[in-house]
């Protein structure tokens, strides 16, 4: 995927192109870095509508390749060198989780661990059942 980085776009408009890619990934976008395999304080987590230049006065512009073969952590260096920094989350379940402990898996492990979590359970085989409350 190639994301346009200039001071006037939106943050939102870059977390969405890179949740149509993959979708049980996101990015949100925070107002100071953190290091790699460190969450991030939520406190920090920036909203939808902020423009880059808000995050950034001296924010580079240029277009960002991402691959799915790279790691979470390769990606948020490579906003850390336009001077965006980003943390990756994962989809488990209803939630998003941080991807600090799996940081080095590629963007596709991490979007099929989400697929997989948020799978909906296997249907009950032939005389399967459920039991009410009370039976054994």
């Amino acid at each position: 995927m190639k994301l346009t980085i200039n001071y006037l776009q939106k943050t939102g408009t870059v977390k969405q192109a890179f949740n149509q890619e993959l979708p049980f990934l996101k990015i949100e976008f925070f107002n100071v870095p953190h290091k790699e395999g460190d969450p991030s304080p939520l406190r920090n987590m920036l909203g939808d509508n902020i423009r880059f230049e808000k995050i950034n006065p001296h924010v580079k512009e240029g277009v960002l390749t991402i691959k799915s073969t790279d790691t979470v952590a390769a990606v948020e260096k490579y906003f850390q060198q336009f001077g965006l920094p980003v943390q990756v989350f994962r989809k488990q379940k209803d939630t998003w989780i941080e991807t600090t402990k799996t940081d080095g898996l590629t963007l596709w492990q991490q979007n099929e661990m989400g697929k997989q979590a948020c799978a909906p359970l296997g249907h009950a085989s032939i005389g399967d059942r459920y039991l009410e409350d009370g039976q054994y």
